[in-house]
Order: C-alpha cells, then sequence, then structure tokens
C-alpha cells in the first residue's frame, strides 16, 4: 500500500467529523496509519459522524515557552549538525540527551479511547481492516515514557529540542513532555513529504491543539513549504520556517551528464521502470549510473543484471558515499519510479523521467518543466537546463543562518 493511498483513508475519515470534535491524539494515530496500514479494500464510502463527545487539549493552558538558550539533541548528529553549529555560531548551547528505554503502560485515558474506537470503527465498516491493536501499543508506550521524559527534560534544562522528523514513535512522549515544560520543539524535514504525507499533510483546525505536534516546521524551501501548508491549518499553530536543507553540496563535485536511476525497494511493491530506463539509455548512448535506497542495498546486484540482461551497461553507486545532490550534480538526466529524488533535481535543471501521480501533481503545482511521464519524453527534453534550476533541497550557512534567527526571535510565550 502506497503512503499516498494511506493518506487517503485517513483523511477520508477524519473529513466525516463535524466541526468542533477535537482529535487530541491525531498525529500519533496518523504515525499508526503511516506504518500499520498494510491494505485496504474499500467497499463504502465513509459516512458521516456523529461529534465526539469528548473535549481535547486546551492550548491556552500550556506554560509559555522559554527564552532559547540551551538546544538539546537526541538523535541524527550527523543530519542535524550545520543546523547545531548555527546556534552555537549565535553562543546558545548544544546538549546531546539519550532516548530511554521503552516501556509500556497498559492504561488508555478515555480520551484515548473514544479517538481509537473512532477511527477503528471506520477503518472496520468502510475498508475492512483494524489497526487497533497496533494503535493502542503506541498509546501504551506514549503513556508509560511521558513521566520519564518529564524528569529528563527538566533536569536538562534545555529550552528547545531538535528532531529530525518528528513523528518517531520514542519523539511522541518527548514531544508531549516538551509542551509540559514550555520547551519549543523544531521539526526539522528530512527530505520531500509531498501533497499526501500522513504525518505532514493537511492537518484541520480540530488536530492541531495536540500536544504531540511540533511547535516549529523547518522546511527545506517554497515548494515544501507549500506542500505542508496547502489545505492546512497546520500554521495557525506552529512556526513554518524555511531554513534550507541541513546538509550542503560538495565544492570537489563538477557538474556531469551521467543518466542517473534511483532505485526505489521493491521489496515495498515499488517497480523498476525498465522501459523508462531502456529509453532514455537508448537517446543518451550514456552508461546508467544505479544509485539503491540506502537502506535496501542488497537489491541493488539484482537490478544491475536485469539491466545487463537488456543491453544496458550500467554501474553501481553507493549511496552511503556520496549525497543525492551531489550525484544529481553529476547528472545530465534522472529516472525513477516515484522516488522524490526526482525534487532534488530540481536543483541543478536536471529533467527526470518518472510514473508517479505525485509527482505530476508537483508538476501542476509548481510548472518546473523538468517533469516528465515517459510518454511525454522526447531527446529534446532531456536536456539539462541550468536556467530552470529551482532550489528545492540545496542547504547553505547563510540559509540556515536565517532559520536559527527565526527561531531564536521567537518571543516567550509564544511557540
Amino acid at each position: 500500500m502506497f503512503a499516498y493511498e494511506k493518506f487517503d483513508v485517513f483523511d477520508e475519515i477524519v473529513s466525516s467529523l463535524p466541526e468542533g470534535s477535537a482529535l487530541t491524539y491525531s498525529p500519533l494515530i496518523r504515525e499508526g496509519f503511516q506504518f500499520c496500514l498494510d491494505g485496504a479494500d474499500k467497499s463504502c464510502d465513509v459516512p458521516a459522524s456523529e461529534p465526539l463527545t469528548l473535549s481535547g487539549v486546551d492550548a491556552a493552558l500550556y506554560p509559555v515557552k522559554r527564552e532559547i538558550k540551551k538546544v538539546g539533541y537526541f538523535h541524527d548528529k550527523g543530519f542535524l549538525d550545520n543546523i547545531l553549529t548555527g546556534f552555537m555560531e549565535q553562543d546558545i548551547e548544544i546538549a546531546k540527551l539519550d532516548l530511554l528505554p521503552a516501556q509500556l503502560k497498559k492504561v488508555l485515558s478515555t480520551k484515548q479511547r473514544e479517538e481509537i474506537e473512532f477511527f477503528d470503527r471506520h477503518l472496520q465498516a468502510s475498508f475492512g481492516c483494524s489497526i487497533r491493536t497496533k494503535l493502542e501499543e503506541r498509546f501504551h508506550l506514549v503513556n508509560a515514557m511521558i513521566p520519564q521524559y518529564y524528569d529528563l527534560l527538566k533536569k536538562s534544562e534545555v529550552d528547545a529540542v531538535v528532531f529530525r522528523v518528528y513523528y518517531g514513535l520514542n519523539y511522541f512522549p518527548i514531544i508531549f513532555a516538551c509542551k509540559m515544560l514550555g520547551i519549543t520543539v523544531i521539526d526539522v524535514q528530512h527530505g520531500i513529504n509531498g501533497f499526501k504525507h500522513v504525518c505532514y499533510s493537511k492537518f484541520k483546525s480540530n488536530e492541531i491543539d495536540s500536544p504531540f505536534l511540533p511547535d516549529v516546521f523547518w522546511t527545506w524551501g517554497d515548494i515544501s513549504t507549500r506542500m505542508l501548508t496547502k489545505e492546512s491549518d497546520i500554521e495557525s499553530s506552529a512556526l513554518v520556517i524555511e531554513g534550507g536543507g541541513p546538509t550542503y553540496l560538495s565544492r570537489q563535485v563538477k557538474p556531469g551528464k551521467k543518466i542517473l536511476y534511483t532505485h526505489q525497494p521493491q521489496s515495498k511493491g515499488i517497480p523498476v521502470p525498465l522501459e523508462e530506463i531502456k529509453y532514455v539509455h537508448e537517446l543518451k548512448q550514456r552508461e546508467v549510473v544505479v544509485r539503491p535506497h540506502p537502506l535496501h542495498i542488497d537489491e541493488a546486484q539484482e537490478v544491475m543484471s536485469l539491466l545487463r540482461r537488456e543491453g544496458i551497461k550500467a554501474k553501481l553507486e553507493d549511496p552511503n558515499k556520496l549525497t543525492i545532490n551531489d550525484s544529481l550534480k553529476q547528472s545530465g538526466v534522472h529516472i525513477t519510479w516515484s522516488s522524490t529524488c526526482a525534487l532534488d533535481a530540481l536543483n541543478f535543471g536536471v529533467p527526470s523521467v518518472h510514473c508517479s501521480e505525485l509527482i505530476d501533481e508537483v508538476e501542476r503545482e509548481f510548472t518546473t518543466g523538468l517533469l516528465f511521464r515517459y510518454s511525454d519524453v522526447s531527446k529534446e527534453s532531456l536536456l539539462k537546463d541550468p536556467s530552470k534550476a529551482r532550489s528545492y533541497s540545496l542547504g547553505s550557512k547563510e540559509r540556515v543562518a536565517h532559520g536559527v534567527s527565526q527561531v531564536l526571535s521567537l518571543p516567550a510565550g509564544q511557540g
């Protein structure tokens, strides 16, 4: 089941609620849909729902935000390093915090039960599936860990916490504890989210007071900001900052003309776009460089064998030794099934051939002139064109410094 399909299921269920029905825990439930919903066989539309009877959290009761003098992080130092450095250059202290061993507390509040029951009822009735047990397990973990992280964060004396994506399961009790302590929570995007990301897209007004949502969303640029904010009420409760990508382009990499194929895991049901690769290879008469997903490098040799059987000369690229932006800078054309590396390619004016409705939606929204379906490809259209380059994910010291200054300019008492 593709991620955008999971979003469609979640969105249809949430949209059935009348205004005023508070979904206090929707970010955690969104995470459950993202990682636990493996299939949904829709039998009927979700009918209009009765209002939820229990009130949510009153955001006005959260303590005022602290002035930021100390920033903590738990993980992903390599990814966050330039942002952390940006804070240090403003004389902000940085603290490494440790994740605690996970524990479960098998209790649910009445409000938690109401929300789990609401989603489970519609999943079963309209989609023939249930993730109730997995949702309950998530709440059991969060409920057990909130008081422990409250104590840890209170002792740490941090004023802000920065995450690489907020929706890691271990992060929800941390975010909740931060809300209780007046600590600012900063979410840094890890890449393109698209217009249908379960954990980022189209938050409704009855979701945004959740104690599981960050106070600041750090995006990579105008495209990713638009994807976060389109048809969403997220800016009513959080500040969106365009701080740029947290990793920078290597100055040693020179522009190139290779054909880059970014492979996505077949183990997740994503096909190899063989016809697209063959067609571009015939047009360009260049070697194809295969870049596997960093978590599925084991699939690379199978892809290489497939291309060799088709008479396509190819070589393998190690995604752990060369960043995607450095690789795309060396490319003349990019091929993918649905990887959002097609949007990273915009940084350099590199055209992409793809098979994705979601990437089609990006082209309709932003008219880049660089994102093509196989049926629309011509030799002329597959020319690298720096004049069309559009900064999507390129980071820089200047952009990070701007993002840091915006965070630090938050007045105490606001998030």
